[in-house]
């Protein structure tokens, strides 16, 4: 008795364009994570098992009876990696991760994208300069501690946070604090405008506040006195270290 197996092949033409095209966006896919990674290790991690799942797919392939060769993914990860490595370890790639590091999470996203491909030095040499400081607060923050549990305390909280930290970013400031998240206005460059801008933001602020105001009362029955208030004058700037972050920063300065 005669066993009849099949194997399935992908059309000459047709296989030089799949394989082509898997080995592109393989590629990119794993140049933009070993870019985006920190570590090192990690980077070599990731890149192995990324390559090790092309290899599998391969065999599960081959075991399913359709031809499809894996060199071409291959190589191109390993380029991939390569020249992610040695992007990282480049002047242009520890500047970035030194940006990223700093920023992130401080500043809108297209902030960052504006200091990311730009050529001024960084980090920034601490300097006293006019500056303007946007402060968010709960007046009511202890009678609101009182009514609420406390995990829907830590909760509203947490949503103040980022209702502030969010529309700050998006007005072009440096957010710093938690508890009571607060940004700068003429941080990461000499603004003569700081103060206009810091007002604006602030009026922005109120109107986000009445929204906030709105949801808090229909989910928790609580009403939060929000309000922003601007303080302007000499500051210095500098990138402030701690032993778990650093970060542009800013404090006054008296004259």
């Amino acid at each position: 008795m005669a066993v009849l197996t099949s194997t399935s092949t992908i059309p000459g033409a047709s296989a030089v364009v799949f394989q082509g095209l898997a080995a592109v966006l393989f590629g990119l896919g794993l140049l933009w994570a070993i870019v985006c990674i920190y570590s090192v290790i990690l980077k070599i991690v990731v890149a192995a098992i990324a390559l090790v799942e092309v290899a599998v797919l391969f065999w599960l392939l081959q075991f399913a009876g359709v031809s499809w060769s894996p060199y071409p993914v291959l190589i191109s990860g390993l380029l991939a990696t390569l020249c992610g490595l040695a992007y990282s370890q480049s002047n242009a790639g520890q500047r970035r991760r030194s940006i990223e590091g700093m920023l992130k999470g401080r500043v809108s996203h297209a902030t960052l994208q504006k200091f990311l491909v730009s050529e001024a030095p960084f980090p920034f040499a601490a300097e006293k300069r006019e500056a303007s400081r946007v402060e968010c607060q709960i007046s009511n923050r202890k009678e609101l501690a009182a009514k609420l549990a406390a995990p829907d305390f830590v909760t509203f909280n947490n949503a103040f946070c980022d209702v502030a930290a969010n529309r700050l970013m998006e007005s072009g400031g440096v957010v710093a604090g938690t508890a009571q998240p607060c940004a700068f206005f003429g941080a990461l460059g000499a603004d003569p405008a700081h103060a206009e801008h810091a007002n604006e933001a602030a009026r922005a602020l109120e109107q986000r506040f009445e929204e906030f105001r709105r949801e808090c009362l229909e989910r928790w029955g609580v009403e939060p006195d929000c309000k922003a208030t601007v303080l302007s004058g000499p500051m210095i700037v500098g990138i402030f270290e701690s032993a778990i972050s650093c970060g542009i920063d800013v404090v006054p300065a008296q004259e």
